[in-house]
């Protein structure tokens, strides 16, 4: 590599407030370069072009990849670097390409992806524990519970702690307390031993009593706690083994305690169902004596009310009815016919006015719910989810007027422009003040996005509003910010909202002018990988901060390079939809 370009290199480095350099793992290079053409993606996922890597230079890419930092960037940015690395495509040309695979296997290995980093470890010659992939497959396998297959197919002459461990256990389930005490010995003094797996394996031999509480926190820690029947506590899980967790929220034998826990470490992961994770907490309601001690679980007690239905008023006058009517079928409740000079004597129940319907009341509690997850982005996507149901079959009336920005955002954060519309359809305009119609309009510009038509009439309507209500500094900065975001999906702007952008400044954080125009090029001319990196080094999990120009530019070439569903979920990550749900 020329000097002059090594300079740019280091200057880049320099520019993108480089992170200390990822800890690097020596490959052999054989099979390198399979590696690099191997898909590990998911059925359905979409994958990017083949010249994904190999239209950059190696020193180039290895230090924007030096610079991501997974533990802060959004759900919506690990997913798309999640893909962009599973994805087959040519290897890096140079002799940098092993230290670029290196840093590749690391990254997946810090988003969680087990499955695709043991798969790619394997490819790769030697690695350390942490990306070895038979450890990794052995203990996936042990968190489902396959204890009796892993111990018949395990390495006994591996190296390392988990071997050694793994060695223990499987003497301890073997029934072989000679070989069992040694292996716990061997494993005790390996690099990195806890005493919990000494103490626990100890106890067993002993048939102790007291005994630590349970870990769920690896396959192997988990078969160990169940082996010993170790109670959990609020230190048991571990979130950074979301797929444990999932496993564990799945297993009917469990307390449901347990499971609930469990399941809320999975669903903020993305690992489990939103219709899974209600069934627990139904299954939690339905229990004796049950009594709800979260947001979350009084509004399962308040969703299991049958909301009454409204049947249409029935004309009995003389002048159209023949005789008398038979109401049975309708009520339920009498077993005669009616006269219609009946109805006139017929009680009337007193109204309470300060009642409210059953409708109001789930709605009440499902908002309160949203609430109470808003103070972390992760979370409050998650608590969408679960109560996507409820945003569905909750009507949507003047009782319920009051949730539909919370409901609309709720809705907008799972993806669905059609139930976020249901909600904003809600809202009387009329009787709304400048800042619930700022807030509407707000949602209804952002739900466009989602459009596949985006009528003139709308825009302009939205535009108008939006203009009309919104004289706050903060709502000016959220005009100009979703304006900037309509102009990276081609949303066709009105001429007011152009000289609007025109004549404002975004007080946000600029991305810098070679920056963007670095991204651009790249896009453009098939660097896909060098454009989606430089990306998410300026996004950072804070796509929210970005000045106008850099969050189009952003948004518009995901677009270009075909990542249009990701390009419209940092659009969502923009919008901070859970700040529509707080007072």
């Amino acid at each position: 590599m020329s000097s002059r370009f090594r300079k740019v290199a280091i200057g880049l480095t320099s520019l993108l407030m480089a992170a200390p350099a990822i800890a690097q793992i020596e490959s052999s290079g054989l099979g390198d370069l399979d590696a690099w053409g191997a898909s590990f993606l998911e059925r359905g996922e979409s994958r990017f072009g083949s010249g994904l890597w190999s239209n950059s230079d190696p020193e180039y890419l290895l230090a924007l990849f030096e610079r991501i930092d997974v533990s802060a960037l959004s759900t919506a940015e690990k997913e798309l670097l999640s893909r962009a690395l599973r994805s087959p495509a040519s290897a890096p040309e140079g002799d940098l390409a092993d230290e670029l695979q290196g840093v590749r296997l690391d990254l997946l290995h810090a988003l969680g992806e087990r499955r695709a980093t043991a798969s790619l470890a394997g490819q790769m010659g030697d690695a350390p524990d942490d990306f070895n992939s038979d450890i990794i497959l052995s203990d996936n396998r042990l968190a489902r519970g396959e204890v009796d297959i892993v111990c018949a197919q395990m390495n006994t002459s591996g190296e390392g702690r988990f071997w050694s461990e793994l060695r223990a256990i499987c003497a301890l389930k073997a029934g072989e307390p000679t070989s069992a005490e040694l292996a716990i010995e061997i494993a005790g003094q390996q690099e990195g031993a806890e005493p919990w797996f000494t103490e626990v394996a100890f106890a067993m031999l002993a048939e102790a009593e007291d005994r630590p509480p349970a870990r769920y926190g690896s396959g192997l820690q988990l078969t160990l706690s169940d082996m010993a029947g170790l109670e959990p506590d609020a230190d048991s899980l571990s979130a950074d083994r979301p797929d444990v967790a999932a496993i564990i929220a799945k297993d009917a034998e469990r307390s449901l305690d347990l499971r609930l826990a469990a399941a809320a470490i999975a669903a903020e992961a993305g690992l489990l169902s939103a219709s899974r994770h209600r069934g627990l907490y139904e299954e939690l309601i339905a229990g004796d004596e049950f009594e709800p001690q979260s947001a979350t679980e009084a509004a399962f007690v308040v969703l299991e009310k049958e909301v009454a239905v409204e049947k249409p008023m029935i004309d009995i006058s003389p002048e159209t009815s023949d005789g008398p009517m038979d109401l049975r079928s309708m009520t339920g409740g009498f077993t005669e016919a009616i006269e219609p000079e009946d109805l006139d004597e017929a009680p009337l129940a007193e109204e309470d006015p300060d009642a409210i319907s059953v409708a109001e009341e789930q709605a009440l509690a499902v908002r309160e719910a949203l609430r109470d997850a808003t103070s972390d982005p992760v979370r409050f996507a998650a608590a969408a989810r679960l109560f996507a149901k409820a945003l569905e079959s909750i009507p949507a009336n003047e009782d319920t007027s009051g949730v539909a920005p919370a409901f609309a955002a709720a809705a907008l954060s799972n993806g669905s422009r059609e139930l976020a519309l249901k909600w904003l359809d809600n809202v009387d305009a009329d009787e709304q003040d400048d800042e619930a119609r700022f807030n509407a309009a707000l949602l209804r510009g952002y739900a466009l996005i989602l459009a596949a038509e985006r009528p003139a009439e709308e825009i302009e309507d939205i535009v108008s509003t939006l203009l009309e209500t919104g004289y706050e500094a903060a709502q000016t900065q959220d005009i100009l910010q979703l304006f900037s975001v309509w102009s990276a999906f081609d949303v066709t702007l009105p001429v007011i909202a152009r000289a609007t952008l025109a004549q404002s400044e975004i007080d946000a954080r600029p991305i810098g002018s070679g920056i963007l125009l670095a991204i651009e090029d790249a896009q453009r001319t098939g660097a896909t990988g060098e454009a989606l990196l430089t990306i998410l080094t300026q996004t950072d999990g804070q796509i929210e901060t970005l000045s106008g120009a850099g969050l189009a530019t952003v948004l518009r070439s995901l677009g270009r390079m075909g990542a249009d569903a990701d390009a419209q979920a940092l659009a969502m990550d923009a919008a901070q939809l859970r700040t529509f749900v707080r007072d």
